[in-house]
């Protein structure tokens, strides 16, 4: 049954409006306070400018969406916004003329589609947990092993050695198990929503 304005309540403003305002700003409280980060630690500064918005857009986002829809929205959500954050990535070091040519730009675009499209492949629309767990970890997997190696083909290289793939695997694969656990609990709270009543509550309904 649809529902009108006036089934509009409290939970739906809160979710609806207010929890994506804050997810919002916090996000982008990190990009205006960079000096103040890298002031604290330098690492900071690659962890939450960076690092918050490539494991949302690229890694979380994409997968989920291929998880619980198909290897086609999870594919064109990579597609779309691992464009749109390497362009981000892009204008913000092009001061730098060696920049702008670096090949893991693209491959942040290809990571992220691989992920999604491959999450959707695997899982095939299955709400068995097991299967959710096997698609995310082995699409995250996938994922970074590609980034890794578009980052090896970088002029300069600025990705190398056992602490850039550390840096490159860890948050996908923590992801890849963290994303099918979310895809679970909002398969599970559908299954509720839509879960028939009982003949006793249609007939007072």
């Amino acid at each position: 049954m649809s529902k009108g304005l006036r089934d509009l309540n409290l939970k739906d403003i809160l979710f609806g409006i207010v929890l994506p305002t804050i997810v919002c700003l916090v996000i982008i409280w990190f990009p205006l306070n960079e000096r103040t980060l890298a002031s604290i630690n330098p690492a900071f500064q690659g962890i939450f400018v960076f690092g918050v918005q490539e494991v949302v857009m690229i890694v979380a986002v994409p997968m989920l969406l291929g998880l619980l829809w198909n290897k086609w929205a999870g594919g064109a959500s990579g597609f779309l916004l691992g464009s749109i954050y390497a362009l981000w990535y892009g204008l913000y070091g092009s001061m730098s003329p060696s920049w702008i040519h670096n090949m893991s730009l693209l491959g942040y675009l290809l990571s992220a589609m691989l992920i999604g499209y491959m999450a959707g492949a695997l899982n095939q629309k299955s709400a068995k947990f097991s299967r959710l767990l096997f698609s995310g970890f082995v699409s995250g997997l996938a994922g970074g092993l590609f980034l890794f190696f578009t980052e090896q083909q970088a002029t300069p290289l600025l990705v190398y050695g056992e602490y850039g793939f550390f840096v490159t695997m860890t948050p996908r694969l923590v992801f890849g198990i963290v994303i099918p656990v979310v895809a679970k609990l909002i398969l599970r709270y559908q299954a509720k929503m839509t879960m028939p009543q009982h003949p006793e509550a249609m007939v007072h309904a």
